[in-house]
């Protein structure tokens, strides 16, 4: 069972396996270069045939709502060649006819590789840094505080919001923290233990940020940092990533000058989020594409005039293709098939009360040891139902106790 689907330069095809009807295949890339296919391949197993089913039959569905269109195996890929051809025999075209033809090519921008000025290649320009502070006077970033848990999270950006002029940073998937001038707290509020010389020459001043690994390390990461006592090897690969300064009373353009400035005095550990301005929405899915080829999980907009605000803000917003939730894990269901004695599917039920059950994105560790009934999982999904059920729903994580 297979579907192939064209969207400009891209392709996606889908295929459940003839022999083993539990398993599929998801192979995706570009067409951009009409000489190589830059081929993707992602491999997926279900506890039954029921679900493998279900989901090549959602993510068709998404792809189709995206402005997918179902194609024969070759047919677009034959037709992209011959206008490269057509085009190989064309005389020189006109600088208007170049205008012309990059207009109506709008769409098709990527090649498969990371372009050195999208935000995803600054920000690791931004971590390979520096191996030494820069030298200059400390830094002001205000004597201003907040209370211990109360910090300034994201709504979800949507295509009613035009993001040009926004401020733009890639989304890391990490742990949040602030950084009170001397110690480590969790979003919630509980204290992180750390080894002195991570934060050594660091600023005497309220910080807000992510302990980050690396992209897709997440649960790496967890590992390091909820040990009592912290082991200096693991702590090495950690950096503090910061994205803002609430103690300054000043809007976020200014804040983000201050503790640029201030990260970059401190030693290997501390580094800023590079932000830069969106130049409009076809910028904004240029750079979110850039960023998910990398593992990464979105952007970031903040309006550059907004205050630090001690709550879900507008003026700060996550951009992602999928939505995801948290969900208290209320019971495991038993697994069939290849998963006989493990875990089948967890049953949930999310911020908004509605109970599913989510069986994708679940390893054969995780089903051998799933999170405890009563924990707090994150999932994606994309989409709901007419009665509110997530879409497509997949495991991500549990999130750990802080």
């Amino acid at each position: 069972m297979n579907k192939y689907l064209q969207c400009d330069s891209k392709f996606w095809s889908i295929t459940i396996d003839n022999e083993n009807d539990t398993k599929l295949q998801i192979r995706y890339g570009n067409l951009c270069d009409y000489e190589e296919l830059n081929v993707k391949k992602v491999e997926k197993q279900f506890p039954s045939k029921e679900e493998c089913q279900k989901y090549y039959e959602e993510a068709f569905e998404i792809k189709q709502n995206k402005g997918y269109i179902e194609v024969q195996p070759g047919q677009q890929i034959q037709q992209q060649q011959q206008q490269q051809q057509q085009k190989q025999t064309k005389k020189k075209d006109s600088p208007v006819q170049i205008k012309q033809q990059q207009k109506q090519n709008n769409n098709i921008k990527r090649t498969g590789s990371i372009k050195p000025d999208t935000i995803a290649a600054i920000t690791d320009d931004a971590l390979r840094g520096r191996q030494q502070a820069i030298k200059g006077p400390a830094v002001d970033l205000g004597k201003g505080t907040i209370p211990l848990g109360k910090v300034m999270l994201a709504q979800t950006w949507n295509e009613d919001i035009d993001p040009k002029g926004y401020y733009l940073s890639e989304k890391l998937d990490g742990m949040r923290m602030i950084w009170t001038g001397s110690k480590m707290y969790s979003r919630n509020g509980n204290p992180i233990q750390f080894p002195d010389f991570f934060v050594q020459g660091w600023p005497k001043s309220y910080l807000d940020g992510e302990l980050w690994l690396e992209r897709d390390q997440f649960s790496k990461l967890v590992s390091i940092t909820k040990r009592q006592v912290p082991v200096e090897d693991d702590w090495r690969k950690v950096k503090y990533m910061v994205f803002d300064a609430p103690g300054l009373k000043l809007p976020f353009k200014d804040r983000y000058l201050r503790f640029k400035q201030a990260c970059e005095q401190g030693n290997e550990f501390i580094v800023y989020v590079p932000h830069i301005v969106c130049k409009g929405y076809d910028h904004l899915i240029d750079e979110l594409e850039a960023v998910q080829d990398k593992e990464g999980e979105g952007l970031m907009l903040r309006d550059p005039e907004s205050s630090y605000e001690q709550r879900r803000s507008d003026k700060l917003l996550k951009v992602k293709t999928f939505m995801d939730d948290e969900a208290t894990v209320l019971a495991h269901e038993e697994g069939s098939g290849r998963c006989q004695g493990m875990l089948g599917s967890l049953k949930v039920r999310n911020t908004s009360g509605i109970i599913f059950n989510i069986g994708s994105g679940l390893t054969d560790d995780i089903r051998q040891k799933p999170p405890k009934i009563g924990s707090t999982i994150t999932y994606k999904y994309y989409g709901v139902s007419k009665s509110n059920v997530p879409r497509f729903p997949i495991y991500l994580r549990e999130r750990p106790k802080e």
